[in-house]
């Protein structure tokens, strides 16, 4: 007999047990300050201020330089342990680096002629005047925190590689335009100026300015390029191996002028925009190129820094064939710029000596920019400038942003303008975000500069700014035409869609008769 099979049901294993899942945390979008790293700056600050007691002057010059560098590293290390080696390419981090750099750095080595040049009493004063200018710096960067990303949409618009490669080679016309102007569209002869000593070229601005005081601010274009050779670096499978050539040619080039011009502000901010461009243009998964290029970019900046100030009032050219008067080797040491020296003797100077300027310091920032030909009736400097505090002629002393804020107001003026410049660095951050284009990490790198250069005085500020302004503008009519174009684009495709719908359909044929 035939019995029926009994129906298994197909049923399927039974589910495994769900444990609970940890939710991963999405990186922060911007780059910001740890709260903690700056408390922890902040006391160690206040510590090397209360702790701070020497003999000498460069010995609590050097205590105050030790502690800032050991507060500084702290809040670096926790801003890394929080977002890694992107989260501390900040405006905020550069500035405060800039400023460790221009008035604190070169007490880490013995600097013995600082003795001879101001007492203790004024040396402790001068270096409450830079704790100040820290604290602004590490409060003000925490001060102001937008909803969403400014500049959104012009940030995060793409753009064709093409347009990126055309705006390289405009700035490079433009930015170098009134040097090739001033030799007569020479080239041979232009670099040949390059290694004369500063100052020394034809193409110099004068005092006062005229009319081609325009074209010379139009050199402001000069600082567009490394970030955009960053960007075609990093992103090089974007672009062809031609361009890619040229543009690391127009790169070195401009490295080159800026070596040779034996400034090293500008020189570090050619620096400082490439690499921070490069670093947000490439791909996370290329982190070790970025180490190894940071790493040899610092040691770069050191060697330079050292050999600048060897030629730059030689010029280069009699630098490399010995026609210079050597310096002693028994009184080299490292030199920036004795700006901590410069901010002694305003403080010594201001206000027993001399009244406070008051706003006549800002507002002689705010009108910098507008050029003479423009304005003829504007203001030719301050009533009292820095060399005519500290008694000198024939030379340009630089007091960093401290110092021409001391002058203005004393200590409550210097710590408002050091909040408002770490106020507007961190709210730079806040343009940075991985959805940026190519052009938003142009337009954010380039603030680099102004942050970077205004340490070293508040008057260049709304100068260094120009370049970063061009930018947005242009940028934002280059994403404007982009979005006409695309939005005019489809509506022809769409037009075309309906009218095809629209269209009668052709008869079909007769079936062939039998």
């Amino acid at each position: 007999m035939n019995f029926p099979r009994p129906r298994h049901r197909n049923t399927a294993p039974p589910p495994r047990p769900i444990g609970t899942v940890q939710a991963v945390p999405e990186a922060d979008e911007h780059p910001h300050p740890d709260s903690n790293g700056t408390f922890a700056a902040l006391v160690g600050l206040a510590l090397t201020a209360l702790l701070a007691n020497s003999s000498l002057p460069s010995s609590l010059a050097r205590f105050s330089s030790i502690g800032a560098l050991i507060s500084i590293g702290i809040s670096v290390a926790m801003d890394m342990r929080r977002g890694g080696l992107r989260n501390l390419i900040r405006a905020d981090l550069m500035a405060i680096f800039a400023f460790y750099f221009l008035t604190l750095f070169e007490f880490l080595f013995p600097q013995p002629h600082f003795d001879e040049l101001i007492d203790v009493r004024t040396t402790h004063q001068a270096l409450l005047c830079v704790d100040l200018g820290f604290l602004g710096l590490f409060l003000g960067r925490h001060l102001i925190h937008p909803r969403k990303q400014p500049f959104a949409h012009t940030l995060t618009y793409e753009i064709p590689a093409g347009w990126i490669v055309f705006i390289f080679w405009a700035c490079f016309f433009i930015g170098y335009l009134h040097m090739l102007v001033a030799v007569n569209f020479n080239v041979v002869e232009m670099v040949g100026f390059f290694m004369d000593p500063r100052f020394s070229q034809p193409w110099q601005r004068g005092r006062l300015g005229d009319w081609k005081a325009l074209l010379v601010e139009l050199g402001l274009f000069i600082y567009l390029i490394p970030p955009l050779a960053g960007i075609m670096i990093a992103r090089r499978h974007r672009y062809g191996t031609f361009s890619l050539a040229l543009a690391c040619g127009a790169l070195l080039f401009t490295f080159f002028y800026g070596f040779t011009s034996g400034t090293r502000n500008i020189f570090a901010s050619y620096l400082v925009t490439f690499l921070i461009a490069y670093s947000f243009a490439l791909p996370f998964a290329r982190k070790k190129e970025l180490l190894i290029l940071c790493i040899g970019s610092g040691l770069f900046m050191i060697f330079a820094t050292y050999y600048m100030l060897q030629f730059r009032n030689v010029g280069f050219r009699n630098y490399l064939q010995g026609g210079y008067v050597q310096e002693d080797p028994a009184e080299r040491t490292m030199f920036v710029d004795y700006n901590l020296y410069a901010i002694c003797r305003l403080v010594d100077v201001f206000p027993h000596k001399r009244d406070y300027l008051g706003f006549e310091i800002p507002y002689q920032a705010l009108i910098r920019p507008i050029p003479r030909a423009i304005w003829a009736g504007k203001p030719e400097g301050l009533s009292s400038s820095i060399e005519d505090a500290l008694g000198v002629e024939g030379v340009t002393i630089s007091a960093s942003f401290v110092g021409e804020a001391y002058m203005s107001g004393g200590m409550v003026v210097t710590l408002i303008i050091a909040l408002c410049f770490g106020a507007l660095t961190g709210w730079w951050s806040f343009l940075a975000s991985p959805k940026n284009s190519e052009l938003g990490i142009l337009i954010y790198a380039s603030g680099f500069f102004a942050a970077v250069i205004s340490m070293r005085s508040l008057f260049v500020f709304t100068t260094a700014l120009l370049p970063t302004v061009a930018a947005l503008v242009i940028g934002t009519y280059a994403v404007r035409l982009l979005a006409k174009q695309a939005g005019q684009l489809l509506s022809r495709a769409a037009l075309r869609n309906a009218q095809a719908r629209r269209l009668p359909m052709p008869p079909r044929p007769a079936p062939p008769r039998k």
